[in-house]
């Protein structure tokens, strides 16, 4: 099955009625260049992916999730069924609400607690539901690394010379990208979801009930794997690590988790600023980011 229909919203739109005649509700969503989605009656979406990458992309999602063998606390993307012409990916449909790094700071306390505690548990069943030697499999078979840019390359392109006309910038930037490439990384690499932003947890009353997009699935840490809880607090973030060490066994850092997430933001930044991308969220992410934790770099002004 190949992509080989470009497809519009209106045939999107026209296919989900063919599909489900009887619907009550079709919402159509455009994502872009990647992926039109389908949203029927709370109980399926429909994902008509615009690309042949987005198409490869689909198609090692659905790999990832058919092969998680635990049952999970909370509720993932469930696969149901698939067609072509034009080429979609039925999976089940996860209820919940999406909530800002800033409306998670403002849950209680308690809440907070519960959602670090609950977001560990999440990525340590996952990391023990999926086999390395599996995943790396898709990767190869769906050519992912080729679509998918290494972080180290990344990283390495983008920070390993900085030449900003702040001084402070470079300075910091040499600082952190250093402290990253020095992290003691463990025995074992395990697959991360590598993704766990806010965009892709769903809430019910403060409480955290599902997790989306298993696309960028990964081989990494647990220090990646919950870099993002340190764009909400410290709080959060040590209490995830302290729970998912206490899951594990391991001894998982709280400063390496730190690192990642300024490493990636300041990978972030260069990568916009160079590009004159100014405007785009992630360069906007970046700034706030940064201006918060690392407030002498006046990132962005």
């Amino acid at each position: 099955m190949n992509p080989d229909t470009e497809v519009t919203t209106n045939l999107a739109r026209k296919t989900l009625r063919e599909m489900y005649p009887a619907a009550k509700q079709i919402t159509v969503v455009d994502h872009g260049y990647d992926n039109i989605v389908g949203l029927v009656d709370e109980t399926y979406t429909v994902r008509f992916p615009r690309n042949a990458a987005a198409y490869k992309r689909s198609q090692y999602e659905k790999s990832v999730l058919e092969s998680i063998d635990q049952p999970q606390e909370l509720a993932i993307p469930k696969v149901l069924d698939e067609y072509a012409n034009p080429p979609r990916l039925i999976t089940s449909f996860v209820h919940g609400t999406n909530l800002k790094a800033q409306e998670l700071r403002n849950l209680t306390p308690a809440l907070q607690e519960k959602f670090a505690q609950d977001i560990a548990r999440f990525a340590y069943k996952l990391h023990q539901s999926l086999s390395v030697d599996e995943v790396r499999s898709f990767r190869k078979r769906f050519g992912i690394d080729e679509l998918d840019e290494d972080w180290s390359v990344y990283f390495r392109k983008h920070l390993s010379d900085p030449d900003l006309p702040n001084a402070t910038q470079n300075e910091l930037i040499r600082h952190y990208y250093g402290a990253w490439q020095e992290q003691k990384t463990h025995d074992t690499d395990v697959v991360i979801h590598d993704d766990l932003h806010t965009d892709n947890l769903l809430f019910d009353n403060g409480r955290l009930v599902g997790v989306l997009d298993f696309g960028d699935t990964y081989i990494g840490t647990p220090e990646e794997e919950l870099r993002q809880l340190y764009r909400i607090n410290e709080t959060v973030l040590s209490i995830a690590i302290e729970t998912y060490s206490r899951l594990s066994g391991l001894h998982v850092s709280f400063e390496a988790a730190r690192t990642w997430a300024i490493v990636q933001d300041l990978a972030s930044y260069v990568d916009r600023l160079s590009s004159g991308s100014l405007e785009h969220p992630s360069f906007i992410r970046a700034c706030d980011n940064l201006n918060k934790w690392l407030p002498e770099g006046q990132w962005g002004k």
